[in-house]
């Protein structure tokens, strides 16, 4: 029950941050462009919601964070840490270097910047959660 549990907080909070971060590239920004003429204003609306985002990426970050050890330890392919010798450990390292990328850019994107950074660095942590998702789906798809 409680793994059951632990899973679906962990999906939720995946799609929360990941979900968030598609939501600001392909959906809120085309829609800017779309709708607001002026470069300068549309910056005015994206670097306000883009910190806003921020306060909820880092909570969801917290909680992928403890849901996910709690998660990969109850795992019947975990040998332990530092034992590498499945294919399960190796993806796992390989997501867990992912996600420590995320949590980078995190901590870079506390501070406001001109917004050609921060809609790069939006752009990158979307790149680096899509990359989380494929491991995760290799992951479920192990015997």
């Amino acid at each position: 029950m409680f793994e059951g549990l632990g899973n679906a907080v962990h999906l939720i909070a995946a799609v929360v941050w990941i979900g968030g971060l598609a939501l600001l590239v392909l959906g809120l920004r085309p829609a800017l462009r779309k709708s607001v003429a002026e470069e300068a204003s549309r910056d005015a609306i994206e670097g306000p919601l883009h910190r806003r985002f921020f306060a909820l990426s880092a909570l969801s970050a917290a909680v992928l964070l403890l849901s996910g050890l709690m998660l990969m330890t109850s795992d019947t392919h975990f040998l332990g840490f530092g034992n590498y010798e499945n294919t399960w450990s190796k993806l796992m390292v390989a997501k867990h270097g992912l996600f420590v990328a995320m949590i980078g850019l995190l901590v870079v994107q506390r501070r406001a910047r001109a917004a050609k950074v921060e809609r790069d660095l939006v752009d990158i942590a979307l790149m680096l959660g899509i990359a989380v998702l494929v491991v995760t789906g290799l992951l479920t798809a192990l015997p």
